[in-house]
């Protein structure tokens, strides 16, 4: 049975209750003219009027079925939802959950309550607020049990063609880059003008973004207007997916063209064509793996990032983050084997280990004693077997991809009392049955820190999960969840794994061994600099 939610903007809006939370679906943030238009904030509000908010709303254009491999990364599955048909144009929208209080009382509009905000991942191809392990119910129920009640939002935004295709021709039509990063930032503009009415606090607003979602986050650092107070990034590959160079994102054009049958149009008529095509033809006619991703467009992103760029303090830096001057706190965190993504997305294991050490070569001629220092720790050897070299390639990507890349944002983060940074490393396996069992993989960490999963996870992971919950619902809150990163000390939470009898710890020295990581990544990028060693992995991924 839906309840009735008077805002004093929006109107009557009706609300599905769930347990413990009432939970507006499917509010529209942005309007737009096309598929390719800008997104335009949503403010046509009647007060006079209802609004039925209790069905997910339309997601954006996207693989069908795509949610399948997120719970294969996961090696679990949730029951799904009943979801609209994905729109092109309808897609911008976003979800809010509000807590009831203890005694089931319904919010008050004036309750200013501190707000979450989760942009998902998927590579910028997939994903959507409705999926049910980003549900923000379990969570938020969790606030209100420890007294720091929290409202949670998950967001759409323009993926694969509409969100990242970009071109001259494009923009000389009036398209800009980068769809998807505009409506993040509409999104975070509609929350901070309506969070208030339902019992939100405009100022105090936390960006949430796991893997794509995480890259996404930083980018919102780029605005010189403040969109959040806080932000938390988990699982981001800040410094490999690097923004397209202008002839990959000509190339990539070009093969959109082709692949929709419009080479031997006029660019008019392309552009013409492209607008008005029907919407599946734009994930079934395209190839899989066509480069649709962030371009440097001066606006919502900047320079080529680095580790260099991001682990220095210089002033030129700040003006590519302006968002360094005006977050109150970073909170940036890493799973052991983040990189299994990659054991799905094409690294075939097959003669792997000498394909990488031929690789390796090439990248680091120069530096040979650092070569062997990579192939003696990872134990890459030619004779290898497949599946043990692939494991070791996987630790060697999430050290230097997901670990050392968010040591180096912390090193660069200018450190004071109104600025703070978390560092966390999450060390949980996942326990269920597949390919790897027991690791702590790529998406189970928003696994944990939602809570959704809680039903299927034995008690001693139920309490790393709550611990993670209970850091973060402090952090959203504006409380120091732990003792933030010194100059010089990389102090962090570590979580788990159980099965070596470790719980919810905090290691002050921060050391590699001790938060479960290697520090080989570390002394590499010591000896011939970080950016070297990620273009080794760079180069194998591309394979040169």
């Amino acid at each position: 049975m839906a309840t009735t939610f008077k805002h004093p903007d929006l109107g009557e809006v009706k609300a599905k209750p769930v347990d413990g939370a009432l939970q507006f679906l499917g509010l529209k943030y942005a309007s737009l003219q096309d598929r390719f238009a800008a997104p335009q904030l949503y403010t046509n509000y009647n007060s006079s009027t209802s609004i039925d908010a209790t069905k997910f709303g339309p997601p954006p254009v996207s693989t069908v079925g795509a949610i399948n491999n997120e719970f294969a990364f996961i090696q679990k599955s949730l029951p799904l939802p009943e979801v609209p048909t994905h729109s092109d144009t309808e897609g911008l929208n976003l979800n809010i959950t509000v807590p009831l209080g203890k005694d089931g009382s319904a919010l008050q509009s004036d309750a200013k309550l501190p707000v979450y905000v989760f942009v998902h991942g998927g590579a910028f191809a997939f994903g959507s607020n409705w999926y049910p392990h980003y549900d923000p119910a379990a969570l938020v129920r969790l606030s209100v049990e420890m007294g720091k009640p929290v409202i949670g939002v998950t967001i759409n935004y323009r993926l694969g063609i509409p969100g990242f295709l970009t071109s001259k021709e494009l923009r000389d039509a009036g398209y800009k880059a980068n769809n998807g990063f505009h409506d993040q930032r509409t999104a975070m503009k509609w929350i901070k003008k309506y969070i208030g009415g339902f019992g939100g606090d405009p100022e105090e607003i936390t960006a949430v973004g796991e893997s794509a979602g995480a890259l996404s986050v930083v980018m919102l650092l780029t605005s010189q207007e403040p969109l959040m107070k806080r932000c938390l990034c988990t699982g981001g590959a800040l410094f490999l997916f690097k923004p397209l160079p202008d002839f990959l994102v000509e190339a990539t054009y070009q093969k959109v063209v082709e692949a929709l049958g419009l080479k031997d149009k006029s660019p008019e008529e392309r552009v013409k064509a492209l607008v008005s095509l029907p919407a599946d033809d734009l994930w079934q006619k395209v190839p899989p793996g066509t480069l649709l991703s962030p371009i440097a467009d001066g606006e919502t992103t900047h320079s080529d990032p680095s580790f260099a760029s991001f682990a220095s303090q210089e002033e030129s830096v700040q003006a590519q983050l302006p968002g360094r001057k005006w977050l109150s706190g970073l909170m940036l965190g890493d799973s052991a084997l983040d990189s299994s993504v990659f054991a799905y997305m094409g690294m075939d294991p097959s003669n792997i280990a000498t394909r990488f050490i031929t690789s390796a070569t090439s990248t680091l001629s120069a530096h040979l004693s650092a070569l062997t220092t990579l192939l003696t720790s990872y134990n890459i050897t030619p004779t290898t077997p497949d599946n043990e070299a692939l494991l070791s390639i996987l630790r060697f990507t999430s050290e230097i991809t997901f670990y050392a890349s968010a040591r180096a944002v912390a090193q660069g983060w200018p450190k004071s009392a109104s600025s703070k940074v978390y560092l966390y490393h999450l060390n949980e396996g996942t326990p269920w049955e597949g390919r790897f069992q027991g690791e702590a993989v790529h998406i189970f960490d928003v696994a944990l820190l939602f809570q959704n999963y809680n039903g299927e996870l034995e008690k001693a992971q139920r309490k790393i999960a709550r611990g993670y919950g209970e850091d973060f619902v402090r952090f959203v809150n504006g409380e120091e969840p732990w003792k933030p990163v010194e100059e010089g000390k990389f102090s962090a939470r570590v979580y788990g794994p159980v099965k070596e009898g470790k719980g919810v710890e905090f290691v002050e020295s921060g050391e590699p061994e001790k938060v479960g990581r290697s520090e080989t990544v570390l002394k590499l990028g010591e000896e011939v600099g970080f950016d070297t060693v990620m273009d080794v992995l760079s180069n194998f991924l591309q394979g040169r």
